[in-house]
């Protein structure tokens, strides 16, 4: 999945970005401000909004001398506009799921990376940063079985590899110390997923 733009997967025109564009505001747009925002020429996104609008997908609506565009959420299509324009988010909230379902939580779970700043692409993996709680050894089955479980079920939801960094909470003070490259990452983008604000875990590492 391109983490940047999730809906690629469905469609990559000119369509998908201006209603992905709809779907994140309630706010009437004019065409020009959609071209812009959905990084497409005023042309290519005119033609779309005109065949939108002749589906009833789209409302316009007449503004003095220009036309202004909104989403039509009644339509029997807007859920499955909204849902793509969710994808993103719904990824992150998975993935809460998963680890908040786990028999032996970590200290810390968090997103970071390409993921985390909705900057990747089709070949960027999913970055996880996993803090396992003091006197649990990496393979241990119980968790183990998770870290794989949640690496399998990523793959399944995007198609994208799981990055996953894992650490055991005695390592904090060492990585606070060293700063390695995905302390900086972590400090920069970190979405968190479980256990301890990132914050306070990088202040307490």
């Amino acid at each position: 999945m391109d983490v940047s733009r999730p809906f690629a997967a469905l469609s990559d025109g000119v369509d998908a970005d201006v209603l992905v564009v709809l779907a994140g505001s309630t706010l009437p747009q004019s065409g020009r401000e959609l071209a812009r925002r959905a990084g497409r020429s005023n042309t290519g996104v005119q033609h779309v909004l005109d065949r939108l609008v002749e589906h009833g997908l789209v409302n316009r609506a007449e503004a003095g001398r220009i036309f202004l565009y909104t989403l039509n959420r009644n339509h029997l299509l807007a859920p499955a506009v909204e849902q793509m324009a969710g994808a993103r988010a719904e990824l992150v909230q998975r993935i809460r799921d998963e680890v908040g379902s786990w028999w032996l939580p970590p200290v810390h779970a968090s997103l970071f990376g390409s993921a985390a700043r909705g900057d990747g692409d089709t070949g960027s993996d999913i970055d996880l940063f996993v803090v396992r709680p003091g006197g649990t050894e990496p393979d241990e089955p119980p968790w183990r079985e998770q870290i794989d479980r949640l690496a399998e079920a990523v793959r399944g939801w995007t198609g994208n590899n799981a990055g996953i960094v894992e650490v055991g909470e005695a390592d904090l003070t060492r990585l606070r110390q060293d700063r390695p490259p995905v302390v900086v990452e972590l400090e920069k983008d970190a979405v968190k997923l479980a256990g301890e604000p990132t914050r306070t875990l990088l202040g307490r590492m």
